[in-house]
């Protein structure tokens, strides 16, 4: 009798694929988290509470896992699905699949975050872990202590918080199947690659807090501003995640109300207060400040232009809702007629005097019975 076992999976090229992304997230993300974490210790090995942050590495860890896992059945069922649509014409399971997705996410009252939002939760994780390494890390004295030729140098900090770019391109790539030069793949790669210029002006921002490179004591209230407007640009991807679950990655119309607060939050938060800074460095303090400053002003005007379109595209979607909802509302006052709340808000003050009373009219021997 011959004997084997069974392979639970199919060696495909997209089970290789999705493996091949899911390898290269977790060595990035564990790398960055170790190397963050060395920063901390370097600056205070004694603290006990230091080599705590070991723990939220080692359970990402298992957070990617689960969002890689769920983008591959994601892109598996859009394959069976387009594989469907080509081929015979009977009900598709993937459909009944989809709608009790999408009826489980409304039951939890998270359908405004739209049907992928794994990734979302997982960025949103991560970027925590990530951002409060970073306030650690600068508000202690290690920026101020490391130099160039150290092995600790600034350039390898810099490029471990820059990493996260490449974080987010790879969830982004696991999540979602799409053709070769097709619209939805420009579309994906162009929110990813500017999700990635982002980062890395943020990382370029922090580096004005190491003094090794930049040659500036700064205010207390500035090296706080810095840091806080540099973490909240590493939040701000998780609105780009909620566009592209909105959207189906790229398979729907996207939601222009979540574009607007995306590219309103990069020009408030990040582009203009990222550009007031610099220039107040450059002519105020005579500061050596980074060509990224012309990247602001250009993201600035662009954002603005962009912005204008997209509310000129809102108007009327809104006018037509709220003519919809008068029409309703409308309607509903004219079937009623005169009766109900209609009645009494139309009828005049003088029906209500003692003298007019409408109850006293009513002869109750109509209504009465004849064998009464």
């Amino acid at each position: 009798m011959e004997g084997g076992g069974v392979c639970p999976f199919t060696l495909t090229r997209a089970v290789l694929y999705h493996t091949l992304l899911t390898g290269t997230v977790l060595l990035v993300t564990t790398t960055q988290g170790i190397l963050l974490d060395v920063y901390i210790l370097a600056n205070d090995h004694t603290a006990i509470i230091n080599y705590f942050w070991l723990l939220p590495d080692f359970l990402m860890i298992f957070v990617f896992v689960a969002a890689m896992t769920v983008g591959y059945r994601n892109c598996k069922a859009e394959i069976k699905r387009q594989t469907h649509k080509r081929g015979s014409k009977t009900p598709n399971n993937n459909d009944s699949n989809d709608k009790n997705n999408a009826s489980l996410i409304a039951r939890l009252g998270l359908g405004f975050l739209g049907p992928h939002v794994t990734p979302f939760y997982v960025w949103l994780a991560y970027s925590i872990i990530l951002v409060s390494k970073i306030a650690i890390i600068f508000k202690s004295e290690m920026p101020s202590k490391v130099g160039p030729t150290d092995y600790l140098s600034p350039q390898l900090l810099k490029m471990t918080i820059a990493a996260s770019a490449v974080v987010f391109g790879l969830l982004v790539e696991g999540q979602a199947r799409v053709e070769s030069n097709g619209e939805r793949e420009r579309y994906i790669k162009s929110l990813s690659h500017g999700t990635a210029l982002e980062v890395l002006d943020s990382v370029t921002f922090l580096s004005l807090l190491i003094q090794s490179e930049s040659g500036l004591v700064l205010p207390w209230t500035l090296e706080n501003a810095i840091i806080a407007f540099a973490c909240i640009n590493f939040f701000l991807p998780a609105i780009a995640l909620v566009k592209l679950s909105r959207s189906d990655y790229g398979r729907t119309p996207v939601c222009i109300i979540a574009t607007i607060v995306y590219k309103l939050s990069h020009l408030w938060l990040i582009n203009f207060t990222f550009f007031v800074i610099r220039i107040y460095l450059w002519a105020g303090l005579s500061a050596s400040v980074s060509p990224f400053v012309i990247k602001n002003i250009y993201h600035m005007f662009s954002v603005m232009k962009q912005t204008y379109e997209d509310f000129t595209q809102l108007q009327p979607m809104l006018r037509k809702r709220l003519s919809k909802r008068r029409r309703v509302y409308n309607s509903g006052v004219e079937a009623s007629g005169s009766t109900g709340a209609a009645a009494l808000n139309n009828t005049s003050s003088a029906d209500w005097t003692p003298n007019n009373d409408k109850f006293e009219e009513i002869d109750l021997r109509q209504d009465s019975s004849p064998n009464a």
